[in-house]
């Protein structure tokens, strides 16, 4: 077996009981990290919408660029509980989780999210200096496309890590 995996393995054992051996736990956690990404995700979808939308003259590119930049806290701090959430459930048995094939296809699509998260906050940074730079708008309206896919795939990995994993 590998080095690395057994000192995980052995490391989180004791995780690994107290979170087999506690419904009110496991819910907890489970909780924590679905409604992590319901809170962050749902966020970022309803702002992927208004940059998609934005192209019929509304809103007004300034005020979307408000409010991106008022609402970049808020998905953040739901990332936060997504990952702490998605480290306790890794580490409740890592053997299977850190095993998968479909477990590192989500790793790297959620590495991706959190590039493409940072391109979106950058472009809507510059569409605040300059509301008419169509150069910089379709380069948000790409990141926010990538983004409601990134994480609607982000979403389907996770299930599928719990049916086939």
């Amino acid at each position: 077996m590998n080095p690395v995996l057994d000192w995980i393995v052995s490391s989180t054992a004791g995780w690994s009981e107290a979170y087999a051996s506690s419904s009110a736990l496991e819910a907890t956690i489970l909780f924590l990290h679905l409604g992590g990404m319901v809170a962050a995700g749902g966020l970022a979808f309803t702002l992927d919408r208004a940059v998609l939308r934005s192209g019929r003259g509304w809103p007004r590119r300034e005020d979307l660029a408000r409010e991106l930049h008022a609402s970049h806290g808020a998905v953040i701090w739901g990332l936060v509980v997504v990952f702490l959430s998605g480290v306790a459930l890794t580490a409740s048995d890592p053997e299977i989780f850190l095993g998968s094939w479909i477990y590192w296809a989500k790793m790297a699509t959620v590495v991706v999210l959190l590039w493409n998260g940072w391109l979106l906050k950058r472009s809507g940074e510059r569409l605040l200096q300059d509301p008419e730079d169509e150069g910089v708008f379709l380069g948000l309206r790409n990141a926010a496309l990538r983004s409601a896919g990134l994480w609607a795939l982000s979403v389907f990995a996770g299930i599928a890590i719990t049916l086939y994993a």
